[in-house]
């Protein structure tokens, strides 16, 4: 598991900066979009909904 942690780490590092503030901006998006889609599945299976 921490070799998959250096691993991504050396990639991120190895592109330019530019490109890095994008791949974080869009990870959290990404990360966001996550969140919200578990928390309306877990809210449809609180109500019933299937």
């Amino acid at each position: 598991m921490e070799s998959l942690f250096i691993y991504i780490e050396s990639i991120i590092l190895g592109i330019p900066p530019l490109l890095q503030l994008l791949l974080g901006i869009f990870g959290m998006l990404g990360v966001i979009k996550l969140f919200m889609f578990i928390v309306d599945f877990v809210e449809d299976r609180r109500e019933g909904k299937k």
